[in-house]
């Protein structure tokens, strides 16, 4: 087995590890002890992942609720405590949130 492999091997049974500790609620202590390793080597390899997962892009978790507070249709009138980005109009109220990557939320109340 060369370098590459094995360091690539080793990375995928830490955060293996590191993944098990943190579904374990046990203490970093107890936990190494029952996994027979150092806390030490432990704290190491936490860093190292860490690091190495601040330069690696990942899918960011998606937003299950935005409260967009309460918008109401005055006549045109937005409340001070609403923000601006809804459009008003006789027809009813319009609000579109670019979501990034070219997707945009749009929702209409007539």
């Amino acid at each position: 087995m060369d370098q590459l492999e094995s360091s690539t091997s080793k990375d995928a049974v830490w955060r293996s590890r590191l993944q098990r500790h943190a579904q374990s609620g046990k203490t970093i202590a107890a936990f190494c002890r029952d996994e027979s390793v150092s806390t030490a080597t432990f704290h190491i390899w936490r860093a190292k992942l860490a690091a190495a997962g601040a330069h690696s892009v990942t899918p960011a978790q998606p937003a299950t609720f935005i409260d967009l507070g309460a918008v109401k249709n005055t006549a045109g009138v937005t409340p001070a405590a609403c923000p601006p980005t809804p459009t008003t109009s006789p027809a009813g109220i319009d609000v579109r949130i670019d979501l990034g990557d070219g997707i945009v939320l749009t929702i209409t109340r007539r």
